[in-house]
């Protein structure tokens, strides 16, 4: 809906094609444009003191990323990177200034969806929903394949980067599997279309 809106307001906007495993920005830069996804899949992961890397979210068609630090107005909490190859648009803080001072139900909107994903946050944190680990489960699946392709990762492994359990993933991979979402081999598994596969997360949800 919000990209939907914004594209309303905007007769044209610049666009880049990113390659997989391209840096859109880093964990600490300063935001200065806010950006969204015309096609192509966006991880958001975060680097902890200790050196832990965390998936935090995956952003596909239509999404818009860094809003969040952009209205803070705070340095970026993590890094965005290409996970397939990616089309990002993006808007300059003096442009979208403009269009939030001539559209207030624009900056409404960009309210309710900030206070949309605190919430998604928090049930993620906490465990709550069973459908909430099942999409996380699915991000970590997207994120761990398309970001270190090279490496076969085991149950335990996708378990302790997702949050979740070894009995969780073994079923929702199973199910993913059934679906021909995933193409399971031995302890492999491959991602014929990680679009469908994320369409089918939001699903989930």
């Amino acid at each position: 809906m919000l990209f939907e809106q914004l594209k309303s307001y905007l007769p044209d906007f610049p666009t880049e094609e990113i390659k997989r495993g391209q840096i859109v920005y880093n964990q600490g830069d300063n935001p200065e444009r806010l950006f969204f996804v015309v096609n192509g899949l966006i991880g958001l992961f975060h680097i902890s003191e200790n050196g832990k890397e965390t998936l935090l979210r995956i952003f596909n068609q239509n999404s818009l990323f860094g809003h969040r630090s952009y209205f803070a107005d705070t340095p970026y909490h993590a890094t965005a990177i290409a996970l397939t190859k990616t089309v990002v648009g993006s808007i300059s803080k003096a442009y979208l200034d403009k269009i939030i001072d001539e559209h207030p139900l624009f900056q409404k909107n960009i309210t309710k969806n900030l206070a949309h994903d605190r919430g998604d946050a928090e049930l993620r944190l906490a465990g709550l929903v069973d459908k909430t680990v099942t999409k996380r489960v699915i991000e970590t699946l997207i994120y761990l394949k398309l970001r270190y392709n090279e490496k076969t990762w085991t149950r335990k492994e996708i378990a302790e980067f997702s949050g979740s359990t070894f009995e969780t993933v073994a079923r929702v991979m199973s199910k993913l599997d059934d679906l021909s979402l995933i193409n399971k081999s031995g302890r492999d598994f491959e991602i014929p279309n990680p679009d469908k596969l994320i369409e089918y997360s939001e699903m989930e949800v």
